[in-house]
């Protein structure tokens, strides 16, 4: 799966790497240590009221843009996991299909955390690149709204049977596409073919990723602070008498 990230350097997603035009971020966007569902993550993606490719946060839990009323959509939020989508089925899947069709996006993240262990000793551990640069996991987004003063822009992940080495953390892993292919990903006129451009074993290259224990801290979604992706400590890494998620 794919439920946590970071965005330790939001300053490292760049027009240079992945072809965006228009920003729609805060002037002091700050670093982020400990992303979750229901909060915003920067999402790259074809524009088509502006036709050019964009960098916008969005919220992470995908809401269709068909919803009648902000009633509808609080409701439909609160209710449904959307944050992840399965790769296998999203192509048919009433809630994905028209974005898996034209609204294909990149969420960039620099990290993504997992949990590994039993149910007294799940230690959280960060998987990020050896040069901690950014890279990008195969998304849909989609506008809810009628105005641009009440609209929500939201996305999920697209997830698939995990690789050998990512299986260590998980059976299912994020779907990470390679650079070479960011713009036909996000290009809306690609109706087939897509799940060629997914990067086969993206993980298996341990040239490239790493991983390593770190806080428990992470395990509320509410803390977000630079500790969350320190190496975990000696204490730390001993076992609990009860593991909470917060």
């Amino acid at each position: 799966m794919c439920g946590r990230a970071t965005v330790v350097n939001p300053d490292g997603i760049t027009e240079k790497v992945y072809g965006f035009t228009r920003k729609f971020v805060p002037s002091d966007w700050k670093p982020r240590y400990n992303v979750s569902p229901h909060q915003e993550i920067p999402v790259v993606y074809y524009d088509p009221f502006l036709k050019q490719r964009a960098l916008r946060l969005m919220h992470w839990n995908f809401v269709p843009s068909k919803l009648a009323g902000r009633d509808k959509v609080k409701e439909f939020d609160s209710h449904y996991s959307t944050f992840n989508a399965r790769i296998e089925t999203a192509a048919s899947a009433p809630t994905f299909a028209h974005a898996w069709q034209s609204q294909r996006c990149l969420v960039v993240i620099d990290g993504m955390i997992e949990w590994v262990g039993g149910k007294r000793n799940r230690i959280p551990h960060l998987i990020r690149r050896h040069d901690g640069d950014s890279f990008a996991l195969a998304g849909l987004w989609s506008r809810w709204g009628r105005s641009a003063d009440d609209e929500l822009w939201s996305c999920t992940v697209l997830v698939r049977d995990a690789d050998a080495w990512y299986s260590r953390f998980h059976d299912r892993m994020a779907a990470l596409i390679s650079s070479t292919a960011y713009a036909d990903w996000i290009d809306p006129s690609r109706g087939d073919g897509q799940l060629a451009l997914l990067e086969k074993e993206p993980f298996n290259d341990a040239d490239e990723f790493e991983f390593y224990p770190i806080s428990r801290k992470v395990n509320s979604p509410r803390y977000d602070a630079p500790d969350c992706v320190a190496p975990a400590t000696a204490e730390e890494l001993l076992p609990v008498q009860g593991e909470l998620f917060l």
